[in-house]
């Protein structure tokens, strides 16, 4: 979910690809927020994300990785659906760590703290979605936990299952998510560009947190706001699709934090 941030923190490609836009300079959301404060617009919780960037690191060094944003099962990567062996052993040793009572069953709030273990940081909504019409009541053994952990990687772009693993990004993964993105971007905007109903449309197919509840309404509006985009009908293309992403992703880990810390 995060790998469109991560692909403009390492900062564009010196060259376009044929057929491609070439890449804009980086985009300060942080610039053109502090602008709008300063004409007297309240800070939202949109608006606080974009005032407190997360740190971009220093040429050179290896990306920014913010923990992943866990996307719901309306996601379709069409990566591998099975469990790598090093997925499989770490979820059998997060079971173990959970189940404190050797029942063979997790309760589901022992099954939330598990996921959060595995870096597998579930919205509340998401959540439910994920869990579906299991039986909540008696618990989930691991064979269910396995089969809810599969999909939940498998909706995940290759680079944000990759961070979930631990491992340390490679290009490859990077291009293989950039390219997801581009290709989601593309089936809602066939001739290369769209509009605000169709932005909102393409972030709830691929199932981020819906943090308002307004199928992305408030949030779409303020990051137009955000980029200047206030006309009465913005064009929206794919370098300003992959800046939209960016900031969605900071915003729904602020969110996934504030609740976490609300719970301890």
């Amino acid at each position: 979910a995060h790998l469109a941030s991560l692909y403009l923190r390492m900062g564009p490609p010196k060259a376009a690809a044929i057929g491609r836009l070439p890449a804009p300079p980086p985009y300060s959301h942080e610039a053109a927020a502090r602008e709008l404060v300063s004409r007297g617009m309240p800070v939202s919780d949109v608006l606080e994300v974009a005032l407190t960037p997360r740190g971009v690191p220093p040429p050179g060094s290896a990306p920014a990785t913010p923990r992943p944003v866990m996307r719901g099962p309306r996601a379709q990567t069409g990566t591998y659906k099975e469990l790598s062996p090093l997925e499989e052993r770490a979820i059998d040793l997060a079971f173990r760590k959970f189940d404190k009572y050797n029942s063979g069953k997790l309760e589901v709030h022992s099954f939330f703290s598990m996921c959060a273990s595995l870096d597998l940081h579930l919205n509340a909504k998401v959540a439910k979605e994920w869990l579906g019409h299991l039986n909540q009541v008696d618990g989930l053994t691991l064979d269910q936990v396995k089969s809810i952990c599969t999909g939940i990687l498998a909706a995940q772009t290759p680079a944000v299952r990759s961070c979930t693993a631990g491992k340390t990004l490679t290009l490859t993964e990077l291009q293989a998510s950039e390219e997801y993105m581009r290709g989601a971007f593309r089936k809602f905007a066939p001739k290369g560009t769209l509009g605000p109903y169709e932005l909102r449309a393409l972030l709830m197919s691929l199932d981020f947190p819906d943090v308002h509840c307004d199928q992305f309404d408030r949030y779409v509006g303020e990051w137009l706001m955000i980029t200047g985009k206030v006309e009465e009908q913005p064009v929206i293309n794919v370098h300003d699709f992959i800046s939209c992403i960016n900031l969605l992703v900071d915003v729904c880990q602020r969110h996934q934090e504030a609740l976490e810390a609300e719970e301890e």
